[in-house]
């Protein structure tokens, strides 16, 4: 099997590029998707609520409104989050990927995670792409696909300005500020990638193309 994670910051793109990944034939494994599995977990839930107060639920489960509004204005906040919640969904991930494996070993698995840097995940990567975006251009996406106002989509926009370091870090960094073939292109590279090991070179998607 082979894996490719998605990753990048908020409405930079990563939805769309996984989606045309899937589309020519792979398998999505969606972080965000599993993320909700694990806030109805007792243990987790238990542990959110000692740690924020039982502000956080609306009959009996976690409000992920509430928890986001809260967690992306105090970086603490959210350190906390990502503690109690990291390895629970790494363990989903490396789960769902090991199913997809034993089901099938032909398959591509796209892993979409907007956080995969700070995931213990044990699951075998072989291609790790970031898909981003001008600052502006995510912005107004934010406001557009959310409607955010814009003091709560800046908030949101920086509270991930710390995984741009590690965004960088990825195999292949693609700036999604071009037209939907470009974006195409891009697949076509990531496939290429996987197939041979030796990607087709290209401006917008160069891997030493820095992610901000």
């Amino acid at each position: 099997m082979k894996t490719v994670a998605v990753t990048g910051p908020v409405c930079g793109g990563k939805s769309t590029l996984a989606g045309l990944l899937v589309a020519r034939g792979g398998t999505l494994v969606d972080a965000d998707r599993l993320g909700h599995e694990v806030l109805e977990q007792t243990p987790v839930r238990e542990a959110l609520a000692g740690e924020f107060g039982a502000g956080i639920l609306a009959n009996g489960r976690i409000d992920r409104g509430k928890l986001g509004d809260l967690v992306f204005a105090d970086d603490r906040a959210l350190a906390t989050l990502n503690r109690l919640t990291h390895p629970p969904l790494a363990a989903l991930i490396d789960a769902r990927l090991e199913e997809l494996a034993q089901a099938d070993p032909g398959v591509l698995a796209v892993l979409e995670a907007a956080v995969y840097f700070l995931l213990p995940i044990r699951h075998t990567v072989d291609l790790v792409v970031t898909v981003t975006a001008e600052r502006e251009v995510r912005l107004q996406r934010l406001q557009d696909r959310s409607g955010m106002g814009e003091d709560a989509a800046a908030a949101r926009v920086a509270a991930q300005a710390s995984l741009f370091s590690a965004w960088n870090r990825a195999d292949l960094v693609i700036v999604n500020d071009g037209s939907p073939s470009e974006l195409e292109a891009a697949v076509l590279s990531i496939l290429d990638r996987l197939g041979t090991g030796d990607p087709p070179p290209s401006p917008r998607f160069d891997p030493d193309q820095k992610a901000g």
